[in-house]
């Protein structure tokens, strides 16, 4: 055999030797706490009983979702981007309850572009306008307490001390909150605004055990101030949600108090 022939052959097998490299990347994925911990998803849902959801680590296409003018326009493109990088697909995006859509939401941003989030926050005192850095990692869970232990369906009872209703509620999915949004839009059309009964129709799905739609909103309307405040505060503190407070010192009084995390555009951003 000939040397260019040696040559040849010695390549061939070298060539060969080289391992194939894959033709895809996959990004790696994590796994994010959710706070409702499964608990308030009726049987049947990807997510009922599990604490933490999969998802994948954001990469150019997600930021190609967070730039597109016509997902931002119709206020979607929060949910595009969760659905994006959901390992499970079988999971609807809008059936999501809205504290863990902002768990997931906030493990992206510190997971993409770290922890620090540079914000503007005005004083409520005097007025002047601080630079705050707040670190997302430090964001801790509210915790959930016992008297509003779900049901099978998801659902807990709050009773009310004036009428000594129990009323059955469930917690708000991204569709509700779209649902509201939608309903309070077309009330606006015709100068009607009824936030409170629109907010109470999505989240009760029976009192005192009817769950006759028609009776539930007549029960609505006619609730008693003192069950209505008492119904919307009890709710408030049975939501599992990321508490979204930190503690503000203004720069100029020295005014401390603890205020809401300001989700702003630029959220997703770290320049």
């Amino acid at each position: 055999m000939s040397r260019n022939a040696d040559r040849v052959q010695t390549q061939t097998q070298k060539v060969q030797e080289i391992p194939q490299q894959p033709l895809t990347y996959s990004p790696p994925t994590t796994l994010v706490a959710l706070p409702s911990s499964g608990k308030f998803y009726p049987e049947g849902h990807p997510l009922h009983g599990s604490d933490t959801v999969e998802v994948k680590q954001m990469t150019t296409r997600e930021e190609e979702i967070l730039i597109n003018q016509t997902l931002i326009q119709k206020g979607i493109v929060t949910d595009r981007l969760i659905k994006s990088v959901l390992l499970n697909q079988a999971i609807d995006v809008d059936s999501l309850l809205v504290g863990d859509k902002n768990a997931i939401l906030i493990a992206l941003r510190v997971d993409a572009y770290g922890s620090g989030y540079e914000v503007e926050v005005p004083c409520p005192t005097c007025g002047q306008k601080n630079q705050k850095e707040i670190d997302l990692s430090e964001l801790k869970h509210k915790e959930i307490s016992e008297e509003f232990e779900p049901t099978e369906g998801g659902t807990f009872f709050i009773e009310l001390p004036k009428t000594n209703a129990k009323v059955e509620c469930r917690l708000m999915t991204g569709e509700d909150e779209k649902a509201i949004a939608e309903a309070n839009k077309k009330a606006k059309k015709y100068n009607i605004e009824n936030p409170l009964v629109t907010q109470y129709a999505q989240m009760i799905t029976s009192v005192n055990g009817n769950q006759d739609p028609t009776f539930i909103s007549s029960f609505i309307v006619n609730m008693p101030a003192m069950d209505s405040r008492t119904l919307r505060n009890t709710y408030k503190k049975a939501v599992p949600d990321v508490d979204m407070t930190f503690e503000f010192k203004c720069d100029l009084c020295s005014h401390e108090q603890g205020m809401e995390v300001p989700i702003t555009a630029n959220f997703f951003w770290s320049d």
